[in-house]
């Protein structure tokens, strides 16, 4: 099984290299860890509360009654040049849904002792759906489904569940998100099955004026003392149409800005990180009902 070898390796090497991770942990599934916006990049990772445009339906469903129009976006990244990674997404009031597409150059795979031993190309897909319905006094109810498939070197498949709510008062907007509370592990064609990480993220927004601030917990991290998991964000629409936007993590500081030109929003995010060198994220967002 060397290229499961190869495989790890290359996973590990995408998730601890990229400014835009927060979480500590590990697995095949983390394709869905990867972000879908410049935007949120640019506030460090932190939607949960914040939840107001497209993106909601990856980070927290329950925001999506909120939406007024239908919308479309669409990112590109190809962080360090290792990898390319690519979505594209589509919302409206109460649903909206993500294809995420993860593919690697030629790797060269190797043993144990780093001999070489041929070729393989990776190529991961996950499909994120969400739907979100208004309850009442400013509470909303949010259900993910998220389904993960593996195309080569192998083929493996798993699917999971996210029971999501968002709560506004006031200026403040509170979020919660279980993610992959009920979960069918990932099965690949050899038989070998893999779990998928199951944990609590939390968010708190608020509104200032033109100034919006977010706050991201995730439980996974708290549970063990590590306030590390904190991610932290701040936008500005003081210049609008030009919206600017900072944010940090546990992985480093992020920048970034939007422009809008009629119904067109570009979002463009700059990932600093202490040891690994930056990495630009843009994305494009269209409004339908505009």
């Amino acid at each position: 099984m060397a290229w499961k070898g190869a495989s790890v390796v290359f996973i590990l090497s995408i998730l601890l290299s990229s400014p835009a991770m927060a979480e500590s942990y590990i697995s095949t599934a983390s394709i869905f860890e990867l972000g879908v916006s410049a935007r949120v990049a640019g506030l460090g990772g932190a939607f949960i509360a914040l939840a107001d445009d497209e993106a909601a339906a990856f980070y927290n469903p329950a925001g999506l009654p909120a939406l007024s129009e239908t919308r479309f976006s669409s990112q590109f990244t190809r962080p360090f040049g290792a990898f390319s990674y690519g979505t594209l997404g589509a919302a409206q009031p109460g649903w909206g849904g993500y294809f995420l597409l993860l593919d690697s150059d030629t790797l060269e795979e190797r043993d144990l002792y780093g001999n070489p031993t041929g070729t393989f190309r990776y190529t991961s897909m996950g499909l994120v759906l969400g739907f979100g319905h208004q309850l009442s006094g400013g509470l909303s109810f949010g259900l993910q489904v998220k389904a993960y498939g593996l195309a080569f070197p192998t083929q493996g498949f798993g699917l999971s569940f996210s029971p999501c709510l968002l709560f506004q008062g006031g200026a403040r907007t509170y979020g919660v998100v279980w993610r992959n509370l009920l979960n069918w592990p990932i099965r690949y064609a050899d038989g070998h099955t893999e779990p998928w990480i199951s944990d609590v993220a939390v968010g708190i927004a608020w509104k200032l004026g033109r100034e919006t601030y977010a706050i991201d917990f995730t439980e996974n991290l708290i549970t063990r003392g590590d306030i590390s998991c904190v991610r932290l964000g701040f936008e500005s629409r003081r210049f609008f149409p030009l919206i600017l936007r900072a944010g940090t993590n546990r992985e480093g500081t992020s920048f970034g800005f939007s422009v809008y030109w009629n119904t067109l929003r570009i979002d463009f995010a700059l990932l600093t990180h202490e040891f690994l060198p930056q990495t630009c994220v843009f994305s494009l967002s269209w409004d339908w009902g505009k």
